[in-house]
């Protein structure tokens, strides 16, 4: 039993918790990839319109997961927020499921199907740039992982943005360090990440990816900071669950009904 939470710490347990059962319940993959970014996806959605999302507004805010991977989380927080039914949510990775292993458009709240990776913040700025003229109030957030971004079309997109000095536009990176079953600086070094943003012309932040506040504190500046912003996460693959945790095996195993168990009780605080 571990230390009372706060509400933050509390709302990121349960989709922590749903995530799991889901991925059991499915026999899928990618627990890692789904932990590591939670925090990210609680901070987003308790700063976007999640009215104007659910009702799918033409002007509303606008999140787009790159990091296609990690839909059990996507669609646990959407649930978690009263975007997605969550006995919708109980048929993730079934027979004849909207809800697959990668995001899709088809499911409310998702505005675009991602998985072939490197391509959704190329979308989230085309999003931008028309929000820019329909709604300056309205705000596009983009997911990537820290392995994706070594894919060459995210950095076509970061010169045009950077040029355009689009600060409706704010891109979160999940610095976990692992793409699929290695290290991610065993394939190409990007470090220090944040450098190679600022030198793109960015305000690039490093935070704790796993503090929703300290998330939510900088994005709460990126309307008013002199460039546009890039957060850099620094997050732990498998974050939550002690067995899987910084183990880059956990991109692709599945949850057995003891591994679930134990998944499951690492998941507790005094008050459950």
């Amino acid at each position: 039993m571990g230390e009372s939470i706060g509400a933050d710490d509390r709302r990121c347990l349960q989709v922590r918790r749903e995530v799991v059962r889901r991925l059991h319940a499915g026999s899928a993959s990618h627990l890692g990839s789904n932990m590591s970014m939670v925090e990210i996806l609680v901070a987003i959605y308790s700063t976007v319109d999640i009215e104007g999302i659910a009702v799918h507004k033409r002007t509303r805010d606008r999140v787009v997961v790159s990091k296609g991977h990690a839909a059990a989380a996507t669609y646990a927080t959407l649930a978690e927020f009263g975007i997605l039914d969550a006995e919708v949510l109980r048929t993730y990775h079934t027979n004849g499921t909207l809800l697959a292993g990668h995001v899709s458009h088809a499911v409310t709240g998702v505005e675009h199907s991602t998985g072939a990776l490197g391509h959704g913040l190329n979308v989230a700025l085309g999003m931008a740039i028309g929000l820019s003229v329909l709604d300056p109030d309205a705000r596009v957030f983009c997911v990537c992982g820290d392995g994706e971004i070594q894919e060459g079309s995210n950095w076509e997109a970061l010169m045009l943005w950077s040029h355009l000095g689009l600060k409706n536009l704010v891109l979160a990176i999940d610095h976990n360090r692992i793409s699929s079953i290695t290290r991610t600086h065993s394939v190409i070094n990007m470090d220090p990440l944040a450098e190679r943003f600022a030198g793109f012309g960015f305000r690039a932040v490093t935070v704790d990816g796993h503090d929703v506040s300290a998330i939510q504190a900088v994005f709460d500046t990126a309307s008013s900071a002199d460039r546009p912003t890039v957060v850099v996460c620094e997050t732990t693959k498998g974050k939550g669950i002690p067995f899987a945790e910084d183990d880059p095996i956990w991109h692709y195993r599945t949850l057995n009904d003891e591994l679930l168990a134990v998944a499951l009780a690492a998941l507790q605080d005094e008050e459950d």
